[in-house]
């Protein structure tokens, strides 16, 4: 088998389907190095897991709340009498 490349993140991730994981860790039972780059995706992904999520800075939570311009006027109502279609038709008794 060649070296899974990218598929080990998969591997990790758990995205892989059940023929294709067994086959990449049989792969790394015979295969140190990539056994050393699949452990070291493994610590990445729990350290990222352990982050907190970043907080957006002061000045850009500004910057959004300037977008929020003043609420939009209504919709206009169109010509007193209801507009088009509100007179009767030509020759009509109403």
């Amino acid at each position: 088998m060649d070296h899974p490349g990218e598929r080990l993140s998969a591997l990790v991730d758990g995205e892989l389907g059940h023929a294709e994981r067994d086959r990449i860790l049989r792969h790394l039972a015979d295969c140190e190095n990539c056994r050393f780059e699949a452990e070291m995706l493994r610590g990445l992904k729990r350290r990222l897991h352990g982050l907190d999520s970043p907080e957006p800075s002061t000045d850009f939570l500004g910057r959004l709340t300037s977008l929020n311009g003043p609420p939009a006027d209504p919709p206009a109502q169109g010509p007193p009498g209801g507009g088009f279609g509100s007179m009767p038709p030509l020759g009509s008794s109403r």
